[in-house]
């Protein structure tokens, strides 16, 4: 069989040894490196932030304790200083002798129309001039004052007459006069004398009155 040897750079193509070559021949070449080790990304410090917010915090509450305080003792401050001028003031202020006005007359209440009156009466109308003539009658008993209450033409007899029968009830003698409207100027009377240790007598009347020149008079009396 033929030996058929390979051209060295054949050998060199096919990556095999030489026929021949020495088994102790050795190789040489560059040393592999190492492999470089990643370096560890440094941790952030999430405390950094949160410490910072907190530093913040406390001076601006310092800084706002601060401003409230300084206020309140300024407040404080002129409020002493008020009262020390108030108190300076009424120690040397003279005392005034001031007397208050002197208070007007009262109003006149209104007069409820329903109750049984003991006033004075006027002549505005026609229930007030009723009220006065029985005033006139009883309280101030003056055959005059009450004759002047009655229109010039009326039935009612003169005053001397109305005197005499002014004369025969007792001093003494209170009356209460209830008016209820009948129609325009006539009124329902309910006149109650109540003479010194008697029971109350009470005389149902029926009195027409009349406006003469804007005041009232009484006309009839039935």
């Amino acid at each position: 069989m033929t030996n058929t040897t390979r051209h060295s750079a054949v050998i060199d193509l096919l990556g095999g040894t030489p026929h021949g070559a020495t088994a102790d021949t050795t190789a040489t070449g560059t040393a592999p490196k190492p492999p470089t080790v990643p370096k560890r990304p440094r941790k952030r410090d999430s405390r950094s932030p949160r410490l910072r917010y907190v530093a913040a915090l406390i001076v601006v509450g310092t800084l706002l304790g601060w401003f409230v305080l300084r206020l309140l003792s300024g407040n404080d401050e002129r409020a002493q200083e008020r009262i020390a001028d108030e108190t300076d003031t009424s120690e040397t202020a003279p005392t005034l002798d001031v007397t208050p006005p002197a208070l007007g007359a009262a109003p006149t209440a209104e007069i409820d129309p329903t109750a049984c009156r003991t006033d004075p009466g006027d002549q505005k109308s026609g229930p007030g001039v009723i009220a006065a003539f029985e005033y006139a009658y009883y309280v101030t008993r003056s055959g005059t004052a009450v004759r002047a209450l009655a229109t010039p033409d009326t039935s009612l007899p003169a005053k001397e007459k109305i005197q005499a029968g002014i004369d025969t009830v007792p001093t003494g003698t209170t009356h209460c006069v209830r008016i209820t409207p009948i129609s325009a100027g006539i009124y329902s009377v309910a006149l109650t004398e109540m003479r010194p240790s008697q029971p109350p007598t009470q005389f149902p009347q029926t009195i027409a009155t009349e406006e003469l020149d804007g005041r009232w008079f009484v006309d009839v009396i039935n």
